[in-house]
């Protein structure tokens, strides 16, 4: 009876969706912009430019695909393969070239051509993403004590970009994005305003929102931070606003102002809540 190894290499797993990173000899790669924003009527053609700088001090090469996906988590990233769906943008978008390389200290571009066909049905918003993967050369691998019943398994580490392409044509209704719900929470030790938004549109929303607090015994008001977001018609998104620390204990009024791109209207909420 003979016996049999297997040889695992270990390796450092890079997330998918990143927008620089780095090596031991430069400062990086990056790909701009990390958004692009079609509004193509039916029957009409839009081009866009995606760049890749390469600052390292050697030559990278990537290969591009892209990927579909259902909505957007509540971190932002999108989840939920949905190739093939109607809302799937991939159908009707090319990049060229889709392998490229980028020699060292210099930049290169990909042309993206979304072309929409002269359909109703077709006068939908839509959704991608473009996925930048480093191809990178394999190299022999090194098994000390060879033998016939040896397994090998290399792994290597790469880097990849994703850009999230959006298509939203100008008969859509994008100014329909609404607040379901208001409410505060202290779990975790932390004070937090947590809002609730949901998208009841059939356009892409793309909002910014802020928070703005009165202390209801001093009457002090602090204005937080705009925060900005996109929601897929018929999702709904949760989104954790931190308190900071330096308010003071006792009652306040909180109000939310969300901004979904109307030109007439905007959304508001109001809760009141006590910090002890």
């Amino acid at each position: 009876m003979t016996s049999s190894k297997l040889l695992l290499f270990s390796f450092l797993f890079l997330p998918l969706i990143v927008f620089s990173q780095t090596d031991s000899s430069s400062a990086g790669v990056a790909v701009t912009p990390s958004t692009l924003r079609f509004n193509a009527k039916p029957g009409t053609t839009q081009t866009k430019t995606i760049k890749i700088h390469n600052d390292t001090k050697s030559t990278k090469k990537f290969q591009i695909k892209f990927n579909d996906f259902g909505e957007i988590s509540d971190e932002g990233k999108g989840i939920n393969a949905a190739a093939g769906s109607k809302y799937a943008l991939s159908k009707w978008v090319t990049v060229s070239p889709t392998y490229l390389e980028v020699p060292a200290s210099q930049s290169k571009s990909l042309t993206v051509t979304l072309n929409v066909p002269n359909d109703d049905s077709a006068a939908i918003a839509a959704w991608t993403m473009i996925i930048i993967d480093q191809v990178t050369d394999r190299k022999p691998m090194e098994v000390s004590n060879p033998d016939k019943n040896t397994l090998g398994l290399g792994i290597y580490q790469g880097i990849g970009f994703g850009i999230y392409v959006y298509q939203n044509p100008p008969n859509v209704i994008s100014n329909h994005v609404e607040i379901k719900a208001l409410k505060f929470d202290k779990s975790g030790g932390t004070n937090k305003i947590v809002m609730s938004a949901r998208n009841i549109g059939d356009g892409i929303g793309f909002c910014s929102y802020y928070l703005e607090l009165t202390n209801l015994n001093s009457g002090k008001t602090d204005k937080l931070n705009v925060r900005r977001f996109t929601l897929l018609p018929g999702y709904t998104r949760n989104f954790k606003f931190d308190l900071p620390s330096f308010l003071a204990k006792g009652k306040y009024s909180g109000a939310a102002v969300l901004d979904f791109g109307s030109k007439d209207d905007i959304e508001t909420a109001e809760i009141e809540f006590e910090i002890n």
